[in-house]
């Protein structure tokens, strides 16, 4: 049995060699018929936003095997951006995750939870991975919600550099998203929004 390096709400991650698999584990208090299809359709869809994300070019882990509740990829053996980012990279990094979001929004993926654990840095390329959350989508509001999941991850791991980051991948994400400012205009509301709520 390959040794378990995650575990998730969702799935089980385990490593063998440069194999890594993600195996969706059965919940037990759903009804058994029910649990079997959202497992399965979770699955697919992961492997299939994998593969159209690789096809356009977005650097992701490659499918090797899959199955009902499974999916068999490339372990990426990199470092997070979580743990890479600081003050002497951030204008590199920042263009590198401006332009594979732009590219992923303006083939309609939404990635659903773009936090730097889901990034990893290899010979000098980024890397996304976890598509577990992600979906189909060309809605602004959509894309603007991927951008302030961005902005909460980066605002809670490197506030040191939160300003200076964001600036690049902002400017970066324009030039690059044809839509960039309707989508920019709506993820000031959302972060008003969620101000709002904190208080």
């Amino acid at each position: 049995m390959s040794p378990v390096i995650a575990q998730g709400a969702e799935a089980v991650l385990s490593r063998e060699d440069n194999e890594l698999k993600k195996d969706r584990i059965k919940k037990g208090y759903r009804i058994e018929e029910l649990d079997k299809k959202l497992r399965k359709s979770r699955t697919r869809s992961e492997a299939k936003l994998l593969r159209e994300a690789r096809r356009i070019g977005v650097e992701v882990p490659n499918i090797r095997d899959e199955s009902d509740f499974c999916i068999k990829m490339d372990f990426i053996d990199g470092k997070k951006v979580k743990d890479a980012l600081c003050k002497e990279n951030y204008r590199d990094i920042g263009r590198k995750i401006a332009s594979t979001v732009a590219l992923l929004h303006e083939n309609g993926i939404i990635h659903g939870d773009l936090t730097t654990s889901n990034m990893i840095l290899k010979d000098n390329e980024l890397y996304l991975i976890d598509f577990g959350l992600g979906f189909y989508s060309s809605r602004i509001e959509d894309r603007a919600v991927d951008m302030y999941l961005l902005h909460q991850a980066l605002e809670s791991t490197h506030f040191d550099i939160l300003k200076e980051v964001w600036e690049i991948i902002l400017k970066v994400y324009e030039e690059k998203c044809n839509e960039a400012r309707k989508v920019i205009k709506t993820l000031g509301e959302i972060e008003k929004r969620g101000r709002y709520r904190k208080r």
